[in-house]
């Protein structure tokens, strides 16, 4: 009996023995599963954290590649050589006979379809390869191997009125196995061209003539609708084709000469030491008479127009009677703010972009409704629309700037233009009135000056203008400007 029942507990536990080992053996098995599981789950994840993070690179490098294409309608030095004039400068006319992306009737110069785009550069092509993708020289080079530009496209836009469609494809990852394609449009602004660097209604002032100072330009004309007083015929520039080009005044010369210069008056010219009737002295470069025939054209940058663009990417200010500007154009007391602070720049690159001046009713310029502003800042940069009078004084030194003489007549390539440091610069940019600019001291500007009405010296007769012409506002290229814009609603994204 007690055998029977030690053999009975004796096999009872090797059975409990048993089922605690298969306990185990099922525990470590389920332990196992769970982490091997566990592992391939990670490692999935791992996989696609990594085709995530590639694709947001292949995304922003698309969009990056389309902010530079973007640049080199802005930007004619950032242009690349194989396609910038080719595709990328303005090569059609639009009503006014100016340099345009859009022809007179409206349509854009951009008018190939997705399946036969104006421009493509593949890289599976080796040679469309190192130029969109070479780590030196490459289009895209910023983007440093983190990702490759596949391809490039730009072709008409789908959208009337529209310029074109830029379209990027890049890729990430090894091989590039992740891609990304992005389109957008663009429209282009109409941003007016100014054709010669100093354009007028009259130029000086009868009283002032004997001690004229010189309003005189480099690099390009000088237009005047009316009469013109200058200083002695010895003094007014001539045009010569051997004449050096460099920042150098015209008072540092010992013989004043541009390679650009011609002054066309619609009235007279007057002359200091010298009567009407004795031409003999007077420069060959000086034509007056010019209206009606053969004519004089000075730019007209209309008023509504501008206005509208500063309301869009620009700044608007009212003006009141005693000079003082309101931004966002509301005269509001005690918010006025003295015309020098607003146009004043801290140096080279502190560019103020369009900044428009109404007049004292807020409708187009008349005689009876232009303000009055004082400008007597060191340095300015940008493109000001001023519709009133300006006594313009001048500030202190100035700023040293880099400046491009314009081509070579019947040349129009960038390698042909000859970089110049400009000294004591006090405006790089443009001066547009709508009344008259009156200067005081030795202003020295690297762009344009225009007046509806008289260009003149101070109430002494000192005053001493020089403008340098900046070539790009022929195209109406303005930095600061935009030329292009992303038209809304015209992104997408492609697979």
């Amino acid at each position: 009996m007690n055998r029977s029942a030690e053999r009975s507990a004796t096999t009872k536990q090797r059975d409990e023995r048993g089922m605690a080992l298969l306990a185990v053996l099922m525990v470590v098995f389920l332990l196992t599963l769970l982490g091997m599981t566990s592992m391939q789950l990670a490692g999935q994840e791992v996989v696609g954290a990594s085709a995530l993070q590639e694709e947001r690179v292949a995304h922003h490098a698309a969009e990056a590649a389309i902010d530079v294409v973007m640049g080199w309608f802005h930007d004619p030095a950032l242009r690349p050589h194989e396609v910038g004039t080719t595709w990328f400068a303005k090569r059609l006319i639009n009503a006014q006979g100016d340099p345009s992306y859009v022809d007179a009737q409206g349509h854009p110069q951009f008018v190939g379809t997705s399946a036969n785009p104006d421009m493509v550069f593949d890289a599976a092509n080796l040679q469309h390869d190192r130029l969109l993708n070479d780590p030196q020289t490459g289009w895209f080079k910023s983007l440093k191997g983190l990702s490759r530009i596949l391809k490039l496209r730009v072709y008409g836009a789908a959208r009337p009125g529209l310029l074109c469609t830029v379209e990027v494809t890049a890729g990430a990852g090894r091989a590039s196995r992740v891609t990304k394609t992005l389109s957008m449009e663009f429209g282009a602004y109409a941003v007016p061209a100014l054709h010669a660097p100093l354009q007028s209604g009259t130029l000086g002032s009868e009283t002032g003539q004997s001690r004229s100072g010189s309003i005189f330009a480099h690099w390009g004309e000088m237009v005047v609708r009316g009469r013109a007083y200058f200083p002695r015929p010895e003094d007014v520039p001539i045009k010569s084709g051997m004449a050096s080009v460099s920042g150098q005044p015209y008072d540092e010369m010992s013989h004043r000469e541009d390679r650009w210069l011609t002054i066309r008056l619609g009235g007279d010219a007057f002359f200091a030491q010298l009567p009407v009737e004795a031409w003999s002295g007077v420069p060959l470069n000086v034509h007056a008479h010019q209206e009606p025939v053969p004519g004089i054209k000075v730019d007209q940058w209309d008023y509504t127009t501008l206005k509208r663009m500063a309301m869009q990417f620009g700044q608007v200010y009212g003006i009141d009677r005693d000079g003082l500007l309101y931004a966002g154009g509301v005269i509001q007391p005690g918010l006025g703010r003295p015309a020098s602070e607003v146009f004043a720049s801290k140096g080279p690159g502190d560019h103020r972009g369009l900044v428009f001046v109404d007049t004292l009713d807020g409708m187009p310029p008349r005689l009876d409704n232009l303000g009055s502003i004082v400008l007597d800042q060191d340095y300015a940069e940008g493109i000001f629309i001023v519709n009133a009078h300006v006594l313009w004084k001048a500030g202190s030194t100035g700023r040293a700037v880099p400046a491009l003489s314009p081509p070579p007549e019947g040349q129009q390539s960038l390698g042909t233009r000859i970089p110049v440091q400009l000294s004591g610069i006090h405006l790089q940019g443009v001066l547009y009135a709508a009344g008259d600019v009156r200067v005081a001291g030795y202003l020295k500007v690297y762009g344009g000056v225009v007046a509806q009405g008289a260009i003149m010296e101070g109430a002494n007769g000192s005053g001493s203008l020089e403008v340098w012409y900046n070539h790009d506002l022929r195209e109406g290229l303005v930095q600061g400007l935009p030329v292009v814009f992303v038209a809304p609603g015209s992104w997408q994204t492609k697979m």
